[in-house]
């Protein structure tokens, strides 16, 4: 995973109604927390933070977190949860803990499907059924996404997490590898009954009832 650099100040204010006063100067709060120091209340910027976001794949980010204020601290960084107003779709909070380059840590990276399934050529139809899977990898060594061409699937066929693991990958998958990530099936039909079949229970038939429609 790519690190980028990031700047934020220690946040002093608290509370929700702070929170608000410096979501209007277009700043937004933080934490920075983890290893061996305590928590840190902080201020980024949201514009840079939503410019860093654009082109990465889910929300996982690796920084090089360059704190200023009463607190300063320089550190790498792992953005582990943001949060994001629901109705202005604007970020509204971001939490990053602090990771030791040569320490594994455990995350979620998304899967990215690509390719037309043979299967789909032949009336079949794509289910991408698991969408993320949990690795663990140091920091420098996440993916942003795990990549994989699904265009050999025929109708009936699967790919399971199983499939994804590769001889020299710098990761390991934790996510059961019997789970499956996409699968191509045949499309559901109605049955409709053959000439001279009872319909299927608890349906009347369509002369009775077109007989019935008439008498009542």
């Amino acid at each position: 995973m790519q690190k980028v650099d990031l700047k934020a100040e220690c946040r002093q204010a608290n509370g929700k109604g702070a929170a608000r006063k410096l979501r209007a100067t277009g700043t937004i709060p933080g934490v920075l927390y983890g290893g061996d120091r305590d928590p840190l209340p902080i201020a980024l910027n949201r514009r840079d933070l939503a410019l860093i976001m654009q082109g990465h794949e889910g929300h996982h980010l690796l920084v090089q977190l360059s704190v200023e204020g009463a607190n300063p601290e320089t550190t790498l960084a792992f953005l582990q949860d943001l949060a994001v107003n629901p109705v202005s779709q604007m970020l509204d909070h971001a939490d990053f803990r602090r990771v030791d380059p040569d320490k594994p840590i455990r995350t979620t990276v998304p899967v990215h499907v690509h390719g037309q399934p043979a299967g789909v050529r032949l009336g079949g139809v794509h289910q991408h059924v698991l969408r993320e899977v949990e690795i663990e990898a140091t920091p420098i060594s996440l993916p942003e996404r795990i990549d994989v061409d699904i265009s050999n699937l025929g109708i009936g066929d699967s790919l399971h997490v199983s499939d994804l693991l590769k001889e020299g990958i710098p990761y390991t998958i934790l996510t059961p590898g019997d789970r499956v990530i996409s699968s191509v099936h045949v499309p559901r039909q109605v049955a409709e009954p053959a000439p001279g079949e009872a319909p299927a229970e608890g349906a009347a038939a369509p002369a009775a009832q077109a007989e019935e429609n008439k008498s009542s």
